[in-house]
């Protein structure tokens, strides 16, 4: 029982008793009236009776006021009930809509996945395979994409033709950069690694964009290191020219600005940023387009003094190694680039 209740019940029970005991104490205690005092015994029945009356009223005005609080409790005890319901259905609902959404996508990477497997005749087309790789991409299975990629992606099968191209590998790549599984990540930026030679640092469907303009100072330490081998790797077998020197002085700054807390990665980066702007500053053009932004001379010359050399003697003897690489091929870079795409070489 409640509080408010307990009090009801008391109040009542007090009235009761006053009703009971008053009459009796006035008719037959000490104030009693007799010798035929019939006016004042007629005005003390009356008293009583207004006194009754009153104590009815009284008594069922409580009754009526538990029986409302009773009433008041039970509804809102059935719009809970009710609301709990509905909360429940909701959940239920979303619930049973987000395993559809699964199962569809499931599905629909099982149909993706058909796209790459060989059909009777032994063989898949290249556009086939590409566009089943980037269904699963848009359907978030990036992980999935990039695992597939480790065998597609080849010089060539057996019968001598290539597989997928290196413009769709790289879109595979960019996509599982950009998802937030690190395991893509880090198979995503081994295979840019393995296959850096072949690609080309003018062109810009032969690097993700994900790391063109931008950086995820997220990534692992080993995504990180594979990525940066990658450019370097990239740039030394590439075209000696302007257009290519420029490219890899943008893209290691955006690394190098985009990372401003991890002073093993500034001092690497500067460390390779130190040996190309020298045969930067030797042309004369002092600004370069990166992204949206503009990088300047001052910018990279400001970043190359960030070179140190890293703790981690091993690392450091790498991180040289590659330094050196860069170097002895920025000399090489005298004309302006004269292939397709050229023109956009000045965005970096």
């Amino acid at each position: 029982m409640s509080g408010d209740s307990k009090k009801l019940a008391a109040y009542s029970l007090c009235v009761l008793v006053l009703v009971a005991v008053l009459p009796a104490a006035l008719l037959l205690g000490p104030f009693s009236f007799g010798g035929g005092n019939t006016a004042r015994l007629a005005a003390i029945l009356t008293f009583i009776g207004v006194l009754v009356t009153a104590s009815v009223s009284l008594i069922g005005f409580m009754l009526n006021h538990q029986t409302e609080r009773r009433l008041m409790q039970e509804q809102a005890n059935e719009h809970n009930r009710l609301a709990q319901e509905k909360e429940d259905e909701r959940r239920r609902l979303m619930q049973e809509q987000a395993d559809h959404q699964r199962q569809l996508k499931l599905d629909a990477a099982m149909r993706a996945g058909q796209l790459i497997s060989p059909t009777e005749s032994g063989h898949v087309h290249p556009a086939a395979m590409a566009s089943g790789l980037l269904a699963l991409t848009e359907l978030d299975y990036a992980d999935l994409a990039v695992a597939l990629l480790v065998d597609l992606w080849s010089e060539e099968d057996q019968e001598g033709e290539v597989r997928i191209s290196d413009e769709a590998a790289i879109l595979v790549i960019d996509a599982a950069l950009r998802s937030t599984c690190l395991n893509a990540q880090l198979v995503a930026a081994e295979l840019l690694c393995r296959h850096a030679p072949r690609l080309k640092v003018c062109q810009s469907l032969h690097w993700p964009s994900a790391v063109d303009g931008r950086w995820n100072p997220a990534f692992k330490p080993k995504t990180k290191l594979l990525i940066v081998e990658a450019l370097v790797r990239m740039t030394t077998t590439s075209e000696p020219d302007e257009g290519a020197l420029r490219s890899v002085a943008v893209r290691l700054y955006g690394i190098w600005r985009d990372d401003p807390n991890n002073a093993k990665v500034r001092g690497c980066i500067g460390k390779l940023i130190k040996v190309v702007v020298d045969r930067l500053c030797e042309f004369r053009h002092p600004e370069f387009v990166h992204g949206t932004q503009i990088v300047t001379l001052g910018d990279l010359e400001r970043a190359a003094e960030s070179a140190a050399e890293n703790p981690d003697s091993y690392l450091n003897d790498l991180s040289d190694e590659l330094a050196r690489r860069l170097k002895e091929w920025a000399p090489s870079c005298r004309a302006q680039p004269s292939g397709p795409g050229a023109l956009a070489t000045a965005a970096g």
